[in-house]
C-alpha cells in the first residue's frame, strides 16, 4: 500500500470515520491529489495533516469517494436486453400469487431504478394485466437517496427518455421534471453499506430471493478482495435462474465468480446457475 494512502486509511480510522482500506490504492490517492489541488495545500503530507486536524475537510473528502454519476437507461444495449428478453421472461414465470423482486445497488441518485420501472410498467400495459414488483434500492450515500426519494430531474438529466415515457411517467414543474407516484410507489430508497459483514442483504428486503440484481460501476472503486466480497453477497442474494448485472467494465471481474455464467456476451448481464455457499468474510 502505497505510504500517502496507508496515511489516510489511518487518520479516517483513528478518527472514527469508516473504513476505507477496501478502496482501491489507486483510486484513492487520485482522490487524495485532486482533494489537495482543490484546497492548495502544498503536497501531500500537508494535506494529510489538513485532514488529520480538520473534521470538514474530512467530511468533505469522504463525500468525493461517492461516485453519484448515473443516467437514464444508462447502458442501452443491457436496458434493450432487459426490456425484450429478461424481464418479459422474468414476468411470465410469475404465479398470481407472487411478485418480482429487484435489487439496485448502488442505485445513486434514483435513475437506475426508476428506468426498470417504467419498463415494468410498459410491459404491464403491452399485457394488459398487472402483476406485482418491488424494487428496492440501495446506496451509502444520504445526499443521493435524498435525490432519488425527491424523485424531481432536470431537462438535462431526461435526455434518454422517450417521449412517451417522459409524458406517462414524469410531470413538468417549476423544479424540473418529477416522477409520478405511479412508478414511485413500486421503488423503495434506503441506506445500504454493501460491506456490513452482518447482513446479506438489504433489511427492508428481509430475505433477499431476488429475480435480479444490478450494481453498476461500483465494483471499479474497491480493491480485488472487496470486490469478491461484494460479488459473494450479491450473487447469494439472487435466486437461481436469475440474473446479475453489473457493467461493461466490470465484466472481466464479475465472470470470474462462482454460480453464474454470461448472458448475451460481450454484455455485463450473468445468470445464476446454481448456489453456492459462500462463507461470511
Amino acid at each position: 500500500m502505497n505510504s500517502a494512502v496507508a496515511n489516510l486509511v489511518q487518520i479516517m480510522q483513528q478518527t472514527g470515520h469508516r473504513d476505507i482500506s477496501n478502496h482501491d490504492d489507486a483510486f484513492l490517492l487520485q482522490s487524495l491529489k485532486r482533494r489537495q489541488e482543490i484546497v492548495q495545500t502544498p503536497d501531500l503530507s500537508a494535506f494529510l495533516q489538513t485532514l488529520e486536524q480538520n473534521e470538514t475537510e474530512r467530511v468533505a473528502f469522504l463525500m468525493s469517494l461517492e461516485n453519484n454519476y448515473t443516467e437514464f437507461f444508462r447502458m442501452g444495449y443491457v436496458f434493450s436486453c432487459l426490456e425484450h428478453q429478461i424481464l418479459p421472461g422474468l414476468v411470465a414465470k410469475l404465479s398470481p400469487a407472487s411478485e418480482l423482486r429487484i435489487w439496485s445497488a448502488g442505485c445513486s441518485t434514483g435513475q437506475e431504478p426508476y428506468s426498470l420501472a417504467i419498463l415494468l410498467e410498459n410491459i404491464a400495459e403491452k399485457l394488459r394485466n398487472e402483476f406485482r414488483y418491488r424494487i428496492i434500492a440501495t446506496d451509502i450515500s444520504d445526499s443521493a437517496l435524498n435525490t432519488a426519494r425527491n424523485g424531481v430531474y432536470t431537462e438535462e438529466a431526461v435526455q434518454n427518455l422517450r417521449l412517451k415515457d417522459l409524458s406517462t411517467y414524469f410531470k413538468l414543474d417549476r423544479d424540473g421534471y418529477a416522477v409520478t407516484n405511479r412508478l414511485k410507489k413500486h421503488v423503495s430508497f434506503s441506506r445500504y453499506d454493501l460491506f456490513d459483514p452482518l447482513s446479506a442483504n438489504p433489511s427492508e428486503s428481509i430475505f433477499g430471493n431476488f429475480d435480479l440484481v444490478l450494481c453498476s460501476n461500483v465494483l471499479l472503486y474497491y480493491n480485488e478482495r472487496a470486490q469478491q466480497f461484494i460479488l459473494k453477497k450479491l450473487i447469494n442474494a439472487t435466486v437461481v435462474d436469475g440474473y446479475l448485472i453489473t457493467s461493461e467494465a466490470e465484466r472481466a471481474i464479475t465472470k470470474r465468480s462462482a454460480g453464474i455464467c454470461p448472458v448475451y456476451p460481450p454484455s455485463p448481464i450473468f445468470k445464476k446457475t446454481f448456489e453456492v455457499q459462500h462463507e461470511a468474510e
